[in-house]
């Protein structure tokens, strides 16, 4: 097996201290030659590893400034159900959410046509904000009938994933997932909650989700384009022959 090259060893000891937070998002790395010091290696392999890094995506420079450290973005993949809780935790991530609002609503014919259900019916209409390690990531407003749901333990959903609440107190069991993407400027109160400005985008995604192919979930969110990303990996195995040039 090849020896590790010296530049990747040293690069990772940088990731390292990025990861356990001893550099703060967009706050500056040591220079180069307190990296030298702290590391006892030449100028020139600090170089390598911060282009490494550079290249990897976790850090950026400034003419004339130095080198910083690039925010997080966290990532979803798109090919498969999953639950914002559930695939953050997995990565060792801290998530919570803060309850805005709750309360039951009558939907009008609009909701009802968006929804497939029928006008007036109750619905429990949720708003949430999430954090991921103390950093607001994103609004859900979150729309569940009654008549399928009819108690939410609004402390059980801000303490925990609404999916796994609601599998484990209503067997709920998802069949399909439909979702959309737009990008969107957030509103000014959607800004205070997210902590960004109105020219901050962000990706609005709404989510229908159904049990026995019956619409029992609707979910809107704005989620902050800086901060959370959607991946999509394509693959010739999955597609056959339909492979995009």
């Amino acid at each position: 097996m090849a020896e590790k090259p010296l530049y990747v060893d040293i690069s990772e000891k940088i990731l390292s201290s990025i990861e356990q937070r001893n550099f703060n998002e967009n706050s500056s790395l040591p220079s180069e030659r307190a990296l030298c010091e702290r590391y006892h290696v030449s100028r020139s392999t600090i170089r390598q590893a911060l282009n490494h890094l550079k290249f990897n995506g976790y850090i950026y420079t400034v003419q004339g400034k130095g080198t910083f450290v690039k925010p997080i973005v966290y990532e979803q993949n798109l090919f498969k159900f999953y639950s914002f809780t559930d695939e953050l935790r997995n990565k060792n991530i801290n998530v919570s959410n803060v309850i805005i609002g709750h309360e039951l609503v009558s939907i009008n014919d609009v909701l009802a046509s968006k929804l497939g259900r029928k006008c007036n019916e109750i619905f429990h209409k949720i708003i949430r904000l999430r954090f991921a390690d103390s950093c607001p990531i994103m609004i859900e407003t979150i729309y569940l009938p009654q008549n399928r749901f009819y108690h939410i333990e609004i402390g059980k959903i801000e303490k925990g994933s609404m999916a796994s609440y609601l599998t484990k107190k209503y067997d709920l069991q998802l069949d399909r997932v439909v979702e959309t993407f737009r990008p969107v400027l957030p509103r000014y109160w959607q800004c205070d909650l997210l902590k960004i400005s109105s020219k901050d985008p962000c990706t609005m995604l709404e989510r229908f989700s159904y049990e026995n192919y019956i619409l029992i979930q609707y979910t809107v969110s704005i989620i902050r384009g800086d901060k959370y990303i959607f991946k999509t990996d394509l693959s010739r195995n999955y597609l056959g022959n339909n492979l995009p040039l």
